[in-house]
């Protein structure tokens, strides 16, 4: 357009400068040609405007719809703050549990308390490249838990949604971390290393998957002792509401220690590593609560590059009354043989001693596979285990129980 300009300028001065018939010799004649020629300059200028104008707004929807045609697949999840970002987890875990008391057999439709169905939402901001700030909120829940159906309460009713997590946390790579709120202690897990791939269905806390159901005596009769009430693993203090700290990672190992509510305390050292052999995780744990004089507790696993897997654990509690005790070991293989994921495979034993009565003396044999499904973010397992109860005075009935399920992760 400035060229254009350009050459009609030009072409007019040379009309103006050309031939007799446009010879001007009158001053007036000269001035209105002037005016002429910036009108028609004034008007040129115009016209580049508008198309300036109208090839600006060209571009801009060109822009708008490359915007709006674009693949990119929008947040499902927005924070209500800028500075944290949030994320939405979980998992669903159903499952059918038979079991035979020794008198009946019984199926139920259960939610597998080995790793209840639960929700959480974690939100983060990073304060700065060292420290992050964030909060947890966890729930529970469950519709005919396994730690609560029985012979006579085969459908649990009543509020199936309990907290797990509601917490704040500051974490700082050389630092430390610390935890204020209700989540796991120092101690949680302590009893809890496995690393066979096979804990969903069988660990060392053996009386998930049927801790509802109650033995029966010689007669038949039911009593008022559950499987939960007598197999333990006295895994430190749970999750409680405390005050937490851990320690940075150093060479693999950290150091825990909390101020947990109705006076309590409990301090862990955990380790995990890689060698050229295999994985290890371990842990041990000493806690203390009025209700009594202290527990030491810890657990070990070993998982070769062959798929071979071995865990350990064991616990004892010193209190006025009882003084429970128990030891647990585990074999387990594991291997991919189907695209679809690994396949595990484990056995194990467990003994529990004191814990509701003196003379209790509580023994366990199960086994395990799970087969990972890893396109569905899905394990299908099944599970046996027989329970036997063996109490001074009292002839109880073996417990077997049989449970299948699937865990979908989200």
């Amino acid at each position: 357009m400035i060229h254009q300009k350009t050459l009609l300028a030009t072409a007019i001065v040379c009309a103006m400068a050309s031939g007799p018939a446009l010879a001007l010799t009158d001053a007036q004649e000269l001035e209105q040609l002037k005016r002429q020629l910036g009108t028609l300059l004034e008007r040129v200028d115009q016209l580049e405007t508008k198309t300036q104008n109208a090839e600006a707004r060209a571009r801009a929807a060109e822009t708008k719809v490359e915007t709006m045609s674009s693949t990119r697949a929008p947040a499902v999840v927005s924070s209500g703050n800028d500075k944290i970002r949030v994320s939405v987890s979980g998992h669903v875990n159903r499952a059918l549990l038979v079991v035979d008391d020794g008198e009946e057999s019984e199926l139920y439709h259960v939610d597998n308390d080995s790793s209840s169905t639960r929700l959480r939402v974690i939100g983060e901001g990073d304060v700065s490249p060292e420290l992050t700030v964030g909060t947890a909120i966890e729930v529970q829940l469950e519709s005919n838990s396994t730690a609560s159906v029985s012979q006579d309460n085969e459908a649990v009713s009543g509020d199936s949604v309990s907290d797990r997590r509601l917490e704040v946390y500051f974490d700082h790579d050389r630092m430390g971390k610390v935890w204020m709120g209700k989540g796991w202690t120092a101690s949680e897990d302590s009893s809890e290393m496995d690393l066979s791939g096979t804990a969903l269905v069988g660990y060392s806390s053996t009386a998930d998957i049927a801790g509802g159901i109650k033995f029966r005596n010689g007669a038949g009769n039911l009593s008022t002792t559950r499987v939960g009430d007598v197999f333990l693993n006295l895994d430190g203090l749970g999750r409680k509401n405390r005050l937490r700290y851990d320690t940075p990672s150093m060479a693999g190992v950290k150091l825990a220690a909390s101020a947990v509510e109705d006076s309590a305390w409990d301090t862990a050292l955990t380790y995990a590593a890689e060698y050229s052999q295999g994985t290890v995780a371990a842990a041990v744990a000493y806690s203390d609560q009025e209700s009594n004089d202290g527990q030491v507790n810890g657990s070990a696993s070993f998982l070769h590059n062959s798929g071979v897997s071995v865990t350990l654990a064991a616990g004892e509690r010193d209190s006025e009354s009882l003084d429970p005790n128990f030891v647990y070991g585990k074999l387990g293989y594991q291997n991919r043989w189907f695209d679809a994921g690994k396949t595990a495979f484990s056995a194990d034993y467990h003994v529990a001693n004191h814990a509701q009565e003196r003379s209790d003396k509580a023994k366990s044999v199960g086994v395990q596979m799970v087969q990972n499904v890893d396109n569905w973010a899905t394990e299908l397992y099944v599970g046996y285990r027989n329970y036997d109860l063996e109490r001074a005075g009292e002839n109880l009935d073996e417990v077997d129980a049989v449970i299948a399920g699937a865990r979908i992760k989200f």
